[in-house]
């Protein structure tokens, strides 16, 4: 009688137990270490959210009080501190306001998750030709993150808390709700803080009364709010809305012919005289 065939004798059992190639060792490696980055990263979120900052104050105003030196006649000598104005919903707004802010800090607000891909590889594009950092792929929802929690310091911990307290945002406000917050939020130069606060320093009106030309400044202050405030160089601060009115003709929120107006008849800057000897008796 033949001998009983074992399991080592059985056909293609060589073939089952034969070593994996080296293609499959590096398959094998990558899936394993994809698994084990996977459960760092899960590990390193969760160490980061116990120590997100407290999100419980959201609408609450954290800024320096605000000091305004009056003359007996009711003039305004000099503010000491930092400026806010009314809180203002988006509803509120002229729908100018939100869209020249839009088109010129984020125009996919209202359709990404809180990161834009598309504006990420498009700033990460211009700072590889300009070999230098000249533009930024942040939302408006990381910006508020940042402006809410954050300072300016460039670690792995800050752009990880971003990234947290920004996912945070997009799941329990609505984008609406984003974009009030921001607008209320933003820094605009020349110490106010948010789009009424500084509708009324510079222009000596509440934003819910801005001209498109008025509003295409008040847009075009958030990036630099220092360089483009209309009472530091009204000039550059007209170039500047220019662009902005450009944005919004490229994202279509308004046609060329509706922004004509804007563009012939520029916005005026609320005087402020600075006469010699008042900003000493201010101190004094």
């Amino acid at each position: 009688a033949s001998p009983r065939l074992g399991a080592a004798d059985r056909p293609g059992a060589a073939s089952r137990r034969a070593p994996r190639g080296l293609l499959g060792n590096i398959l094998y490696g990558a899936v394993v270490l994809g698994l084990w980055a996977m459960i760092a990263f899960g590990g390193l979120l969760f160490w980061y959210g116990l120590n997100l900052p407290d999100t419980s104050g959201l609408y609450n105003s954290r800024h320096t009080p605000s000091i305004s030196i009056i003359a007996t006649d009711g003039e305004v000598l000099s503010h000491r501190g930092d400026l806010t104005g009314g809180f203002t919903s988006v509803a509120e707004l002229p729908p100018h306001v939100p869209q020249a802010v839009l088109a010129t800090e984020d125009r996919r607000f209202y359709e990404h998750n809180g990161f834009d891909k598309r504006g990420i590889a498009r700033a990460m594009w211009s700072n590889v030709k300009a070999l230098s950092l000249v533009e930024g792929g942040s939302t408006i929802t990381q910006q508020l993150a940042k402006n809410l929690y954050l300072d300016n310091s460039r670690t792995v911990w800050r752009k990880a808390q971003e990234a947290l307290i920004t996912v945070w945002l997009e799941n329990n406000l609505t984008k609406d709700e984003i974009l009030t917050l921001y607008l209320n939020r933003i820094y605009m130069g020349a110490g106010n803080y948010g789009v009424d606060a500084a509708s009324r320093y510079y222009f000596g009106k509440s934003v819910r009364d801005v001209s498109l030309a008025e509003a295409a400044v008040l847009a075009g202050l958030p990036k630099a709010p220092s360089r483009f405030a209309p009472t530091n160089d009204l000039e550059q601060a007209r170039a500047r809305a220019n662009q902005v009115l450009d944005r919004l003709v490229r994202a279509e929120s308004l046609t060329e012919q509706e922004v004509e107006g804007a563009r012939a008849n520029p916005a005026e800057v609320l005087p402020r005289t600075k006469e010699a000897g008042r900003e000493y008796f201010v101190d004094w």
